[in-house]
């Protein structure tokens, strides 16, 4: 049996890159754009939903949101019309967010030369207004459909079967630092949220860990995990300081609660709190309490895809580990540490 084509687990990753990557010159653009779609299902609709559009411009001189919904039609159709509407008479050049599944939204815009960034990202100043004008207005849809006693339409669940894990890569590299050397780490976690999920960190070195397991965790959770072990990994070589980067807000906003504020809410709940479950934010509090007195850790954000050579080797890694589990071992495992080398030689 032949090794894998290393392409076959880097595949998709510069289409990723291709639709998430920022620049500085999309964040020095005047006119930032952010454009949201949503639907709800509903039998008042002929077509069975109703669909959503929400478009916010922010400039030095204006912020605005406009937004409407649709019950027949092409919605895509229907987010250019209001796209050009919006942005009619501003000037200077445009960077667009659009959501992470809005292909055809995407390709539409790219079509017509625009810079389009796949995924909302806080560095463009439209982005927030955008998301909660998204999650109200699919919120009150709602709201007024059932005031009319109107039910929601029942979806059909169509049950799929599991893909099949060959198995599940598990690999590390650690060796000592200098005595008072400040450890610098990448984190970074890919999820398919059906099945698998993948953490790695990597450190300024070229130590790393990549770990898979059974898990339909969002990436957001598997991030916070990734954090946990690099804390652990921290322990493992007696590092006296160190700075590790996620470029993760959710879990972030983790570290920030239960490290920095102590909420004991945010830490001890048995619920999800911001996507996270509670086994992950308990397991990051002990590691995080475990290095406490022994290294001097701060935790910060980097920006994600954004051409930083660790958190590319982080996520390139991690995502060549989520894809080397739908292949045979034989042939998965020779090619996947051949990809980790190669990240790492990049360093």
């Amino acid at each position: 049996m032949e090794p894998l084509d290393l392409s076959a687990l880097t595949g998709t990753q510069s289409r990723t890159y291709g639709t998430r990557k920022i620049t500085q010159a999309m964040i020095d653009s005047p006119v930032h754009v952010a454009v949201a779609l949503w639907d709800e299902r509903w039998d008042c609709a002929p077509s069975g939903k109703v669909e959503g559009w929400v478009i916010s411009v922010s400039t030095k001189s204006t912020r605005f949101v406009r937004k409407g919904t649709i019950k027949s039609g092409d919605i895509v159709a229907v987010a250019l019309r209001e796209y050009d509407r919006a942005t009619a008479g501003l000037k200077g050049k445009k960077w667009i967010v659009t959501g992470r599944r809005q292909p055809a939204l995407r390709a539409a815009l790219e079509k017509r030369g625009l810079s389009v960034t796949g995924s909302f990202a806080e560095e463009n100043r439209a982005s927030n207004s955008a998301s909660t004008a998204r999650r109200n207005e699919a919120a009150r849809t709602a709201r007024e459909a059932k005031k009319k006693g109107e039910a929601p339409k029942k979806k059909e669940v169509n049950k799929v079967e599991t893909p099949r894990a060959h198995w599940w890569p598990n690999f590390s590299q650690a060796s000592s630092w200098p005595q008072g050397a400040t450890v610098r780490l990448a984190t970074d976690a890919s999820s398919d949220t059906v099945f698998k999920g993948s953490m790695c960190f990597v450190a300024a070195n070229g130590d790393y860990r990549l770990r898979t397991q059974e898990t339909s965790a969002g990436t957001d959770e598997l991030e916070l995990e990734s954090l946990t072990m690099a804390l652990k990994y921290l322990l493992k070589v007696g590092a006296t300081s160190a700075i590790i980067e996620s470029d993760s807000v959710a879990a972030l906003e983790a570290v920030e609660e239960i490290a920095h504020k102590h909420n004991s809410k945010a830490t001890h709940s048995r619920r999800r709190w911001r996507g996270l479950s509670s086994g992950s934010r308990s397991r990051f509090q002990q590691a995080w309490f475990d290095v406490q007195g022994t290294c001097s850790v701060e935790i910060r954000r980097v920006l994600g895809h954004a051409g930083d050579p660790l958190n590319r080797a982080a996520d390139q890694i991690a995502y060549m580990g989520l894809r080397a589990i739908a292949h045979p071992l034989k042939q998965a495992r020779p090619t996947l540490i051949a990809g980790i080398n190669k990240a790492l030689n990049r360093l």
